[in-house]
């Protein structure tokens, strides 16, 4: 019965004419569930000669299933796995009849059995259960045991040669405790056989990367701060260290890809600021002259479109301040021309299977209004079909638009800023009009924030009437290495001093009322939220902090969490200071211990299950800061951790965030 509901589900998607289930009018901004229910087609996957499509969709129940869609005439869609307590979070082709897929109960944390992979055809025939989560396959009280790999082995990727195999690897931890990779192998989705592909290979791997024949032939790694690239060449058994370098050194390669004549593809920079793609010869270590891809003013960041069959790269999918796609083949790069003259004004990638043969494509569709759809492109008959929407109910007309600018902080450094506007109100308004404004704060920090794409957070708070600022402040990612090192030890510093820039820039352009400005973030963005009500008090008059480190010393030493002992040791005091020698430093940089200085008012809110930020970090700043008569409100929740597991929460969330923030800004 369910595939025949799915089937309906799928076709009302994929009809342009169907009304957003918002229940907002015109003037009436979207409810905040609109905002993170779960999507109602979650990923769309084509087989590899492109005759079918594997579809991940959200139910009525809000269960997330997979299905099956042929492509053509009388296309039809079958559900081929469904279950009644957990959701499908991945899946991919590991030939053309078959499929392999991952199955998660929701929540935080997974009870022994919570969580599985599986495989099956494509007609929901010749089912097996291939990775179960449980410490054993033993049955209790017998001689029995379940078929499968227990758990620690997880998919690593599908090979699309001519076998039923997949490959997997298992993680395992070392003497510390810190997860590192093991075993690479692959297997057989039918039979259950595995068979080793990493003996020997050189232990604490990152990146393993095959040859032609799927032999492991390139091994990275990172061991007691020192990043090394590993090489075994074609009719030896010995592994040759071919790069060895500091972990955090701008030398620092990513092994992508290896081509038959040994020349392997790699990310990094060469000389460079920012990273590209260059050319490594393996067996004399030198790269070619210049980068095979390469972008102005951000790293490269690349995922790499190949040929299933064939193995060879053929485009490269990246982003500078919007995503974008480069083509090495020409007949791709026409269909690429394509698709975006019938899509203009999106942002367009194209996904194949068997890329240099095949007629059809999934293409994902997107733009800073819409959340994006997928869409079946028939070469052959120049046809683009919807397949169905990410959020139907999320009308692109009551969405704001976004802007990317580079903004001048005040020693000099470039800030790349992402502006979201609130509906209706022009980009390029002359002259802007200046509105309450918050500064939504990314988490990491060693990460990239936003671009152009749609984002939830953002237009939620575009479509309450603020202007959004979405600041890349040093050490983030993305925007090469003198952005990303000069974030060093730089929290509760420059850092802060960035975004305080950003909003003097918006101010002075007329975007920002002065006096009416907010911050929001997660993680270390709740930091920062604190942070800059201490450093720079006259910039904001409120923040508000989920999961917000409070306490830098407790990243070192607090009781449970996830912090990796190598991190710890070899990172960290690095990136934002060594616990002896910079105890200072540290001190100073913390919410906790600078507590009595703020006066302004704070949402904190956290999950009692967060292992990234125990709850420790808010239950003492809490403690403080209503001893230092801080105006602080909180929301805590007993089943969520570094984040949100459950729709209802987050949503309750987002609206808390409204009611204060509408509050805080009044005029």
């Amino acid at each position: 019965m369910w595939g025949l509901a799915c089937a309906g589900q799928l076709a009302a998607a994929a009809t342009p004419s169907a009304a957003p289930a918002t229940g907002a009018s015109k003037n009436t901004p979207p409810p905040a569930e609109s905002f993170v229910r779960s999507p109602q087609l979650v990923m769309a996957q084509i087989s590899p000669s492109g005759q079918r499509v594997a579809l991940i969709v959200t139910t009525p129940a809000g269960r997330r299933v997979v299905a099956v869609r042929t492509l053509g005439e009388g296309a039809t869609t079958k559900t081929v796995g469904v279950f009644s307590d957990a959701d499908v979070n991945q899946v991919r082709w590991v030939n053309d009849e078959r499929l392999v897929f991952d199955a998660f109960q929701p929540g935080v944390q997974i009870v022994e059995g919570g969580a599985g992979t599986f495989a099956v055809n494509h007609d929901g025939s010749d089912y097996r259960e291939l990775i179960a989560w449980r410490q054993s396959n033993d049955i209790l009280g017998s001689r029995i045991q379940r078929r499968g790999l227990p758990y620690g082995w997880f998919v690593w990727g599908t090979l699309d040669d001519g076998s039923d195999d997949i490959l997997v690897y298992r993680r395992t931890t070392d003497g510390s405790g810190d997860g590192m990779l093991g075993a690479l192998a692959r297997l057989n989705t039918r039979t259950g056989g595995l068979t080793t592909l990493s003996s020997g290979a050189p232990p604490f791997a990152t990146h393993w990367v095959l040859d032609a024949q799927r032999q492991l032939r390139v091994v990275a790694t990172t061991r007691d701060g020192r990043s090394r690239l590993h090489w075994k060449k074609p009719g030896t058994d010995s592994w040759t260290v071919v790069v060895d370098e500091p972990a955090l050194d701008a030398g620092v390669l990513t092994p992508r890809y290896l081509e038959n004549d040994g020349t392997l593809i790699v990310e990094g920079r060469n000389g460079r600021d920012t990273t590209a793609l260059l050319a490594l010869d393996l067996a004399s270590g030198k790269f070619e002259p210049e980068p095979l891809v390469a972008l102005a003013g951000f790293d490269i960041a690349a995922a790499l479109e190949t040929d299933s069959q064939t193995r060879q790269v053929v485009g490269v999918h990246t982003r500078a301040s919007r995503p974008a796609s480069v083509w090495f083949d020409e007949r791709l790069q026409g269909i690429q021309a394509a698709v975006d003259a019938a899509l203009p004004g999106r942002f367009n990638r194209l996904h194949c299977g068997r890329c240099q043969s095949t007629q059809h494509f999934v293409v994902f569709s997107q733009s800073d209004q819409h959340p994006g759809e997928f869409l079946h492109y028939d070469h052959a008959q120049r046809r683009l079909q919807a397949l169905g929407a990410r959020l139907p109910w999320v009308a692109p007309a009551q969405q704001g638009r976004r802007s990317f600018h580079r903004v001048t902080a005040r020693d000099g450094l470039v800030l790349p800023v992402v502006v979201t506007h609130p509906p209706g109100v022009a980009p390029d308004a002359q002259p802007a009009t200046a509105l309450p404004t918050v500064v939504l704060v990314h988490g990491g920090p060693w990460l990239r924030g936003g671009d152009l794409g749609w984002s939830g957070q953002a237009q939620f708070l575009a479509t309450r009437g603020y202007r959004v600022l979405e600041v890349d402040f040093r050490g983030s990612d993305g925007y090469g290495w003198r952005h990303f090192q000069a974030g060093w030890k730089q929290w509760g510093g420059a850092m802060q001093d960035d975004l305080a820039d950003a909003v003097a820039w918006a101010a002075k352009e007329g975007l920002t009322q002065p006096a009416r400005v907010c911050l929001v973030g997660s993680s270390y963005g709740g930091y920062a939220a604190l942070m800059s009500l201490i450093r720079h008090p006259e910039t904001y008059r409120c923040g508000v902090s989920f999961a917000g480190v409070t306490d830098i010393g407790l990243l070192y030493n607090a009781r449970w969490g996830d912090l990796s002992e190598q991190g710890k040791r070899f990172s960290m005091p690095t990136l934002v200071g060594d616990p002896k020698a910079d105890a200072d430093l540290l001190k100073t940089s913390s919410p906790l211990a600078r507590v009595a200085e703020i006066r302004r008012p704070v949402l904190l809110a956290w999950g009692l299950l967060d292992v990234r930020v125990p709850p420790e970090h808010a239950e003492r700043f809490v403690k403080a800061a209503r001893a230092a008569d801080v105006k602080i409100e909180t929301l805590s929740w007993g089943e969520e951790g570094h984040g949100f597991s459950s729709v209802a929460n987050h949503a309750d969330y987002l609206r808390r965030m409204e009611t204060f923030l509408a509050r805080e800004l009044a005029p």
